[in-house]
């Protein structure tokens, strides 16, 4: 079958999937909706927004970086695998408790048990909470969390120990109020700042004070990992992949909308118009001798689909193989000038493959760009730069350096609130954070220490 383009002068035939004459492709949009105006990063200060009695330090130039982090990063097919899995080997087996042993030139961690400090983690659900947290410092690397004192039992203690709840990066923004003469943060202003510009929707918390912690009834503890010349907020790490992110995810894209809206055109056809006036002609002739028929332009134009859609045909699909389309040519003399009038078919050359293969060029640069901006080995992504997934010696040593140079710190910022509250509500110098298996070939392990035979660790009671 065939189709007539709006000109009249253009028709499309198509068969077995193949179409003759022109093509038609389509592309769509390739990246995320963010914003991509020109960020300035000490600035953000400089421009506060007003908000009642508060004026509000924006979290980027629009006040959209989390936005924009959120809204490139998931659609993507491996940034956000990444995120998760580092918050995944930063949680390890879950937070427990441990105090500092010094052994020789060095300091262990002696795992402890506390009573009060376990009853009131388990309160809090720190499992979950402290996982959340770990999302946040590795999605936008700034952490607040909301800090509820509470009346009631004292736990044994002279303070009482307060509940913890989570907060979102997307909801919160440093505030201070208006006529401060520092301009440094002294509170946060909670709401949704994508969609709401109703002062009524928002919510004013102050900072919590370390020195004070029982203050406030309510204050959001925040804590990040400071960028180089930011005062306030800290610069997601991701930020400076985004641009990569955004190709990784637009060449599937590119590729998709190709396969979908291209048509494989194979062949450019060219007819004589003297053919036609020839048809035209017959047509005319054929109702002038036929009662009660007019000759109408239709007429013409279907038979002009009729004999298109026949020759498509004839050119596609493997049961037309070995067939040929005969035409012969009549040379006519313009003026002292010989043309030469028939059919002309005309191959035209396939660049399919090259397109494709350029956009996975490009995915494949994207991804790996992607892997090495978010900072975890290839191998610990499941996927190696060729595809494949890595040898387990490859995978075992990349854990080992992440352990101990990517962890750390991110325990550091992930389970700081819990452990200002242990500090100041139960004054111990009991920390919390989260155990981690040190990974060992297994024909370097006994048999009682392979993975197979791990036991849950056994802590010490608390003195």
């Amino acid at each position: 079958m065939g189709h007539r383009l709006p000109s009249g002068k253009e028709y499309l035939g198509v068969a077995d999937g193949k179409a003759h004459y022109f093509e038609i492709a389509g592309r769509e949009a390739t990246g995320s909706n963010a914003s991509n105006s020109k960020e300035e990063f000490s600035r953000w200060n400089e421009n506060p927004l007003r908000l009642g009695d508060y004026q509000v330090i924006p979290f980027g130039t629009n006040n959209d970086i989390p936005d924009e982090v959120q809204e490139t990063i998931f659609p993507n097919h491996l940034a956000p695998t990444i995120l998760d899995r580092k918050s995944n080997l930063a949680f390890g087996q879950g937070p427990y408790l441990y105090r500092f042993k010094p052994d020789g030139s060095q300091a262990t961690r002696d795992p402890i048990e506390d009573a009060a400090i376990t009853q009131w983690l388990d309160d809090i659900d720190v499992e979950i909470l402290s996982f959340q947290r770990s999302v946040e410092y590795y999605y936008i690397d700034n952490v607040f969390t909301k800090i509820r004192n509470l009346r009631g039992s004292r736990l044994g203690m002279n303070k009482m120990a307060p509940v913890l709840e989570e907060m979102t990066s997307k909801r919160c923004r440093l505030a201070y109020r208006k006529g401060a003469r520092s301009k440094k943060p002294t509170h946060v202003v909670v709401g949704d700042w994508k969609n709401s510009s109703n002062q009524a929707d928002f919510e004013v918390y102050p900072l919590w004070d370390r020195k004070n912690p029982t203050k406030y009834p309510i204050s959001i503890h925040y804590t990040n990992s400071k960028s180089f010349g930011m005062e306030d907020y800290a610069l997601p790490k991701a930020y400076g992949t985004l641009n990569w992110i955004k190709r990784s995810t637009a060449a599937p894209r590119i590729i998709e909308a190709f396969t979908n809206n291209s048509l494989n055109i194979r062949f450019h056809i060219t007819s004589p118009q003297k053919f036609w006036s020839d048809k035209e002609q017959e047509l005319k002739n054929k109702c002038k001798n036929t009662q009660g028929l007019t000759y109408s332009p239709k007429m013409l134009e279907d038979l002009e689909e009729q004999i298109f859609d026949s020759l498509s045909q004839v050119l596609s699909g493997i049961d037309n193989v070995g067939k040929f389309w005969h035409n012969k040519t009549v040379t006519t003399m313009i003026g002292n000038t010989p043309v030469e009038e028939g059919w002309k078919i005309t191959p035209i050359k396939q660049e399919v493959k090259e397109y494709v293969e350029a956009q996975i060029k490009v995915a494949d640069k994207s991804d790996f760009a992607v892997q090495a901006g978010l900072s975890l080995h290839a191998s610990l992504a499941n996927v190696g730069a060729d595809g494949k997934s890595d040898s387990g010696s490859e995978q075992l040593y990349a854990y080992q350096i992440h352990q101990l140079t990517g962890i750390p710190v991110a325990e550091l910022f992930i389970c700081k609130v819990f452990n200002d509250v242990i500090k100041a509500y139960f004054k111990t110098d009991i920390k919390l954070g989260f155990y981690q298996i040190s990974a060992q070939r297994e024909q370097d392990t006994s048999e009682s220490s392979r993975t197979k035979n791990q036991s849950a660790i056994k802590p010490k009671k608390a003195e």
